[in-house]
């Protein structure tokens, strides 16, 4: 997930913020370029994980509790 800081051609000087998920930076402003047209993209930056999801990566929440997943097949 990407953070994208962008402003319109109407006005500059206003910088806007949007989000775009992709699997990397380049294709992150491809997607932004796209997303946001009319504008021109400032800065992409990627947002951290959280430190939950660094420390369960494939949990689920059950009964309270974060539970990790055992197989990939649980993640559908």
């Amino acid at each position: 997930m990407y953070t994208v800081y962008y402003a319109e051609h109407d006005s500059p000087e206003e910088t806007r913020t949007g989000m775009v998920s992709a699997p990397s930076e380049l294709v992150a402003h491809r997607i932004a370029e796209m997303q946001f047209t009319n504008s021109t993209i400032k800065k992409i930056m990627q947002l951290a994980p959280t430190e939950d999801e660094m420390k369960f990566p494939g949990a689920r929440f059950i009964k309270g509790e974060f539970r990790p997943v055992i197989h990939q097949d649980d993640l559908m």
